[in-house]
């Protein structure tokens, strides 16, 4: 039954006004009607990545209805998934304030609480993030990137912090790596307005780019470079041609001089050239024969000759594989740089031999494998959360494998949580009891360990009845 807004007394469903005070009730459950509709909307926004507009639909909710718990419990995740933990931590508070019973409030600040150093990683990447947007108002850019990176390591969901560190590459020209800031962002929050006109402006200037370098080389085709001895002096390609001859006939002429050199080496000079290779070949096989029967010290210094020769030629391939090695290394930079393609790029990096790099080559195939590793995590770890929330669980099966493969701390446990969840609901009992039992053991002592344990005892005595 419901209560009266104004003295707080049972009404009807169906009552108009309240029989105690006489307070009109339509307007009020209009305005609740209002709060679930922008829940609802929020919702949807939230399960297609659009965050901002996830956390204007949530924000009316409330204040249409400060006692909507869901629309505030969903609030607080909104803003966790956008880098803001203290919003989230609010919005629970007031949530487990207003209902006591809100399990959902509940669960989420046992997990923040029993994480040690979660209080701490906020305090350093507000900290942090404060002093890079007092270093970019000074105009001290590079003081500011350090920071900012610090905090996107530290805090990859921050959105403010990307798009702020974005602006910066923007400021400097670094197109690629503002692009690939943004990239990152949009993948956190789909539909952010800043983010969407910042990568507008880089699209464009990275086209203008893209141009410049096609004309630059248009016009090198375009051109020949011809050496007197002293100066190189660089030609139109047509000028060359005609201060070769002004006329066709004369190019004509030049084709059939060098069609009849070509005969004449084909049928002249090669065969003179082979016999002669023959020759030298027959006098090599004496000679080698000779020598082979010569003596023992003979044998001695062929043999020893091969192995040098057989030094030189593991020397040579393993050039080769040097060459090989960056080539794909900056095939790996180039992909998470400028196309953000980090299938590609892992693929790429594998193909690297480290041991061959030298020591700038190892920092650069480390830095780049800890940026595959890290938006990996977050790419993975997103369609793995949705895939779960949508029922899809070989998909999320799949993206969270490869988030825990990475790091099975993530998220303080939660990825190989979850992972663990959508094997059970896959039907894959064993692979579920594996990953259960490894958060037990690591976790034992937060909810989720203790969840965990729970978990194991209740598949296997499932599996146990089964059994008999």
């Amino acid at each position: 039954m419901e209560k009266c807004f104004y003295c707080g007394n049972p009404i009807g469903e169906d009552e108009r006004e309240c029989r105690f005070c006489g307070a009109d009730q339509r307007a009020y459950r209009m305005i609740l009607a209002s709060s679930e509709k922008d829940y609802n909307d929020g919702l949807v926004r939230a399960q297609a990545h659009d965050l901002s507009g996830a956390i204007d639909s949530l924000n009316r909710s409330v204040r249409y209805n400060k006692k909507n718990t869901k629309a505030r419990d969903l609030l607080g995740l909104v803003y966790m998934k956008y880098g803001e933990p203290v919003l989230a931590l609010r919005e629970w508070v007031i949530a487990k304030n207003f209902d006591p019973e809100d399990e959902l409030a509940d669960r989420y600040l046992n997990s923040v609480s029993e994480d040690g150093g979660f209080y701490d990683k906020i305090d350093n990447a507000t900290k942090k993030f404060n002093t890079a947007f007092k270093y970019a108002r000074a105009k001290a850019f590079d003081l500011a990137t350090l920071e900012l990176k610090a905090v996107v390591r530290e805090n990859p969901g921050m959105v403010k912090a990307r798009q702020l560190l974005a602006l910066i590459y923007i400021q400097d020209g670094e197109y690629s790596k503002a692009y690939a800031e943004l990239k990152a962002a949009k993948q956190v929050d789909e539909s952010n307005p800043l983010t969407t006109r910042y990568m507008k402006e880089v699209r464009s200037h990275l086209v203008s780019e893209k141009k410049k370098k096609r004309k630059e080389r248009a016009e090198r085709r375009s051109t020949v470079a011809i050496n007197d001895g002293h100066d190189v002096v660089l030609m139109p390609r047509q000028t060359f041609i005609e201060a070769l001859d002004n006329s066709k006939s004369g190019l004509f002429n030049i084709l059939i001089g060098i069609a009849i050199g070509i005969l004449a080496f084909v049928f002249l000079v090669s065969p003179t050239m082979k016999q002669r290779e023959n020759e030298e070949t027959r006098k090599a096989l004496i000679t080698a024969n000779s020598t082979s029967a010569s003596s023992k010290s003979d044998v001695a210094d062929l043999k020893k000759q091969v192995d040098e020769l057989n030094s030189k030629l593991d020397k040579y391939e393993g050039q080769a594989d040097l060459k090989g090695s960056y080539e794909n290394l900056l095939k790996a930079q180039l992909e998470v740089t400028s196309n953000g393609d980090l299938d590609v790029a892992s693929k790429a990096l594998e193909q690297v031999n480290k041991k061959l790099l030298s020591t700038n080559g190892k920092e650069l195939y480390q830095n780049l494998a800890d940026q595959i590793d890290q938006q990996t995590l977050v790419t993975k770890y997103s369609e793995g959360t949705t895939a779960f929330r949508n029922r899809k669980y070989s998909d999320a099966i799949d993206a969270l494998k490869a988030v825990v493969d990475i790091d099975d701390t993530y998220d303080n446990g939660e990825a190989m949580y979850e992972l663990a969840e959508a094997y059970e609901n896959n039907g894959d009992t064993d692979k579920a009891l594996k990953y259960y039992k490894k958060v037990a053991k690591d976790y034992a002592n937060f909810y989720r360990g203790r969840n965990s344990a729970r978990k194991v005892e209740e598949l296997q005595n499932a599996d146990s009845s089964n059994t008999q």
